[in-house]
Order: structure tokens, then sequence, then C-alpha cells
């Protein structure tokens, strides 16, 4: 068969890869979805309740709705800021493999997962804090390291079920918790904060109303500047010709940069300027700004995480400014997440597939910062012990070496005090006194 002059055939229509599932590798349960689109639709507050209300029914339970608002709340570029501020939080750690007692280190190991394909599965891994799930296909094994790790399409995956379905709404589908599929798979969930459901909804769930809101303010922000803040242009003429009027109109349309007319005496252009152009706009830049710094405050953990300059904050600066106390806290969080993800999951699959990976090695990010941050926190509380010290030696008092130790760590030992001895003067004018003495009695 031809088709605009090209021959098309069954093998050349299999060989073209649909929405990228091809290149998902061959053990991808993406392989098992029909391939149809996701139809967008306009998000609203009701359907941000309906895609709720369908996650939560008791039989037959979806997340096709919930998946959907999601890809247009991701698509709002403050949203994507404070998701991809988030993930750079923990893809920007440095990490290392050590024993359980932390004395020994595997370089081998690091080397083995400070590779792309690793990034970009805690990429994904991530992402199942904000949509409530992630399924990751690990894509096929090449020269010992795996090629393309792939998201399988959250609305074709039933966290209820545990499934990957082939069609939106099929109530079964391909198993990616049991057979031969588990081990070419991570299942990341996020945990349930209503218990409907044996995983979360994820952080989009909370985000999406405020981006609904915003979404809506930018748009009526946009028809405010086109109907208010730009002047009405308004042409006056005498002219009864049809042909010379439209000269006029098409001189009134054509007014933009360095926009000109030449006209009669008989004719005038007005420019008429709305009231509400001077201040109306702040009704809008309001309530961007509330819905944004909720946005902030869900993803990031404070309203200015995200556009806050270091230092300027109230609150002190370094660690114990508010912004860098709630950014640190989700770098914690996130990173025990992974943690137990790819202890748990990654490597035991890794290990099932072939890869040499010793036991007794686990993966942990260094926390450098942390315990920089620690023992700043530690000196400056030792430093006050000492102040109080001194202070207590000046007084006539003395602190127990006991507490001393026991408040900050430091052990202590006692200064011996040696007695003084006689200055040289004092020893002549002695000598010089026997001396003499001795003299007369002789």
């Amino acid at each position: 068969m031809k088709l605009f002059g090209i021959n098309i055939t069954k093998a050349s229509i299999r060989n073209q890869a649909v929405n990228g599932i091809e290149k998902q590798g061959k053990h991808s349960l993406a392989n098992t979805i029909s391939p149809l689109q996701l139809d967008r639709i306009r998000q609203d507050v009701s359907t941000w309740r309906d895609s709720i209300r369908e996650a939560e029914q008791a039989w037959f339970p979806h997340r096709v709705k919930q998946q959907r608002l999601y890809l247009d709340t991701n698509l709002n570029g403050h949203v994507l800021s404070v998701k991809e501020r988030r993930k750079d939080l923990t893809l920007l750690r440095d990490f290392k493999f050590v024993t359980k007692d932390g004395k020994t280190e595997s370089e081998e190991l690091k080397a083995m997962f400070d590779q792309e394909w690793f990034y970009d599965t805690v990429s994904y891994a991530l992402d199942a804090l904000w949509y409530g799930y992630s399924l990751i296909s690990l894509g096929d094994i090449v020269n010992d390291q795996f090629v393309n790790p792939s998201l399988i399409k959250r609305w074709h995956v039933s966290p209820d079920r545990e499934v990957v379905e082939k069609f939106l709404y099929a109530t079964s589908g391909a198993s990616f918790i049991d057979g031969p599929a588990a081990d070419w798979h991570l299942w990341v969930k996020t945990p349930s904060d209503t218990g409907v459901s044996n995983c979360g909804f994820g952080l989009f769930n909370s985000i999406a109303l405020y981006e609904i809101i915003l979404r809506n303010t930018t748009n009526w922000n946009a028809d405010f500047v086109e109907l208010f803040a730009q002047p009405y242009r308004v042409g006056v003429t005498t002219k009864t010709s049809e042909e010379e009027r439209a000269e006029l109109e098409l001189a009134l349309m054509q007014m933009g940069s360095s926009g000109y007319a030449v006209v009669d005496p008989t004719d005038e252009i007005k420019f008429i300027e709305s009231k509400l152009s001077g201040t109306g706009w702040q009704s809008y830049d309001n309530l961007d700004k509330r819905c944004m710094n909720m946005i902030s405050k869900i993803g990031l953990g404070h309203a200015d995480a995200l556009d806050s300059i270091p230092g300027k904050l109230g609150g002190g600066q370094g660690e114990d400014n508010p912004v860098f106390a709630a950014l640190r806290d989700k770098q914690t969080k996130d990173g025990r997440f992974i943690q137990n993800l790819i202890n748990g999951q990654l490597i035991p699959k890794m290990r099932n597939l072939g890869f040499r990976i010793p036991e007794g090695f686990t993966f942990m990010y260094k926390n450098d910062d942390e315990k920089e941050a620690f023992r700043k926190r530690q000196d400056e509380s030792n430093l006050a012990t000492a102040n109080v010290a001194k202070v207590m030696k000046d007084s006539g008092l003395k602190m127990d070496a006991k507490y001393f130790e026991e408040r900050t760590g430091i052990p202590t030992e006692e200064v011996k005090e040696e007695a003084p001895k006689p200055s040289k003067q004092f020893s002549n004018r002695v000598q010089n006194k026997l001396n003499d003495l001795y003299k007369h009695k002789h």
C-alpha cells in the first residue's frame, strides 16, 4: 500500500516507535499497552474533585482522571520549577557504598552506579512523590549496565490492582509485582494519608487546586490587559465614502510599533484609556502570589524557598534560616526515600538479573553538609559552656570538671600551678647579706 507516494507495510509500521514504546526494552510492560492517545481536557475545580472520587471508588478505583489532571498541573511554570528544585536537592548529592560499620567503601560499586541510567532512574523515582507513584522499566542490559530506563504511562498503571492495564479503565492486566517482568521494573509508591488505597495520591493532588486558580488568574489577567491596559482607539470622520472610511479604519487597525495615519482636517483619532488600568491589575497579582506561595509551601516546605535571597530572609543566615532548614529537611526526607528504594528493591533485582554486587554494602548519600552543620552547632554550644566557666573563674568560683566533660564531650586535665620562683634581683640581695654576715663573723 502506498500513502503519499511512500510504501507502507506492516513491518514498517511495527518498526516505527509508538510513543517511544519500542525504545523501552523487550522486557518492558509498556509493550503490553494498546497505543491509544490520552485525551486532554480543560481542567477546573470540578474535574479535580471528580479525579479524587474516581481514585477513591470502593470497587473499581482508577487513576486515569487524576493522572490526566496532573499532566496539566506539571505544565505550570511555577509548579515545574518547584518540582525540579526539590528533585535537584537529591539528584545533585554525592553517594557511596559502605559496610554497616561505615569503615569500608567500595569504589567499584560507586562506579557501577555512577551512570546516566542510574540518575534517570532516581529522577523517575522522585517523580513518584508528586504523581503518587512511578513504575520504572529498567530497560535492557548492555555491557553490564541498563540502557534507556523509562517510565510506564501512569494512567495505564493501577496501584490498587498492581497491574499494567492494556486499555484505559480495564480491571485486569500484566502484573509488575509477580512473574518474569518483576525484576525488570521498579515499583515506587507513596504512603496513603487517607487509607482508601495502598498508594498515595502525591503532592500534585493538593497543588492542583492552587494551580487551577493560578492558571485561571493568568487567563483573566491577560483578558484584563487586552481590555483595559491598552487605550481604546476611536476614529471620528465626516467621510461618507466607504473607500475613504475603510482607509481610516485600516490606519486604526494597523497602529502598532511606530504606527501613523494620514487624515483630513475633519478627521480625528482618539485614544481612550480606562480608569481601571491603573490599579486593577493588583488583584490578579495578589492572587497569583498567594497561589504561588502555597504551592512552594507544599512542595518545598516554605513559601520563599524558591525565590528568596540567602541571608535576606528574617531568622538568621545559613542553617538558622527557615528556608535553609525547610530545604534541608526535604533533602533528608527524600534521601531516605531513595536509599530505601535502592537497597530494598533495585540492588536485589540487579542481583537476580546477574549483576555482581557483593553482600554487605549499603547505598548511602553522603552527609558532609549535615556533619559540618552539626559540628558548627556543637562548637557554638561548647564555646558558650567555656564562657560560663571563665566567668565563674573570674568570680572566684570553679566549674566542676566532670560537669564540663558531660556538657561538651571534651576531656579535661587540671593544670598544676608551679610554686613561684624568686626573682634574680631578690636572690642577689639575699646572697649579699649572707656574704656580709659571714665576713663579720670572721
